[in-house]
């Protein structure tokens, strides 16, 4: 009888160690899915924006579908908008600003794609309700759709990032930031929005061009050495330069390379990929238009999720 009783008792107690796991279980993924939906917390960013932007509090995100968005972190805003919102002028100003400065050619940068995509802003509203001070191009492809035209197409050979149908793809580009606020907050912010946008939308892998700041590219042949050597795609989702656009340089032998010093001669922003995990596709093109040397930059989305990470997609395109 004692016997039954203490295995009674035992029993009892791994019940309720079991329910009360169970608890705990619920309660995490109940959190997680409410982060998932609302909110992005990227590792130490949380202190960022209380030294930054304000406390935390600030951040109210209100999601009224996946791929719109309008949230607020102290004085800054950041949403989702398209065309022909009012905004986009101001968008188009920016980028023109930003690439080509004042060389008097347009009053805007615009192109085809512009229509297609959602453009993510940033608005620093202790000037005005309409002072875009930073802004990201997203063109989105859900696994759904079969077809798709992205703009990075007209530089890089993309057909093995588009074999599999069902993917769920996002091309970042066409990022820029105000010249008086180019201190690292804004880029934090439209990393903040992307986040949110790629979690939102399921999104498999993102993509867009990155660029280095000259088209004479044999100054930049030890860093896409470099590049090539230690962070190229997997040959299933390799992209390959068009052939009239690609820079002809020779690569730099592995062991001649200082991969510490290169990268750290590499652009911020390629750096901050690399950082986050991302691959380069082999080559690079010659980008006249812009003066740029472009390279393609491919992220799994995944990697974004394990390691917390800052993202950001291309100053240029």
């Amino acid at each position: 009888m004692l016997f039954q009783l203490k295995s009674k008792e035992r029993k009892n107690k791994r019940n309720q160690q079991t329910s009360s796991k169970i608890d705990k279980l619920r309660s995490i993924i109940s959190k997680v899915k409410f982060v998932a939906k609302n909110v992005v917390f990227v590792k130490k960013w949380s202190k960022l924006d209380e030294n930054s932007f304000g406390c935390e509090k600030h951040f109210n995100a209100r999601l009224t579908r996946s791929r719109n968005f309008d949230f607020s972190i102290g004085s800054f805003s950041i949403k989702i908008i398209n065309e022909p919102h009012p905004l986009m002028l101001k968008v188009k100003e920016l980028r023109q600003k930003s690439f080509f400065g004042d060389s008097g050619q347009n009053n805007s940068d615009t192109d085809e794609f512009d229509k297609d995509c959602d453009h993510l802003i940033v608005i620093d509203k202790s000037v005005s309700k309409d002072f875009v001070v930073g802004t990201y191009r997203l063109l989105f492809k859900p696994g759904s759709v079969k077809l798709k035209k992205f703009y990075s197409q007209s530089e890089f050979d993309i057909s093995n990032l588009l074999k599999k149908k069902s993917t769920t793809l996002l091309e970042a580009g066409r990022s820029c930031v105000h010249k008086d606020y180019r201190d690292g907050r804004i880029i934090k912010l439209l990393w903040r929005g992307l986040a949110t946008y790629i979690l939102s939308n399921k999104v498999e892998l993102t993509f867009g061009c990155a660029s280095f700041p000259s088209s004479k590219f044999d100054l930049f042949k030890n860093q896409l050495s470099y590049l090539h050597h230690y962070h190229r795609t997997p040959k299933k989702i390799s992209s390959y330069p068009v052939d009239n656009l690609k820079a002809n340089f020779k690569i730099v032998e592995k062991k001649l390379i200082n991969n510490e010093e290169e990268f750290r001669n590499l652009p911020p922003l390629i750096k901050a990929y690399i950082r986050a995990g991302a691959w380069i596709g082999p080559g690079a093109v010659v980008d006249k238009k812009f003066n740029t040397t472009d390279v393609l930059i491919v992220l799994d989305t995944r990697k974004i999720l394990k390691k917390y990470a800052q993202l950001s997609f291309k100053a240029g395109h």
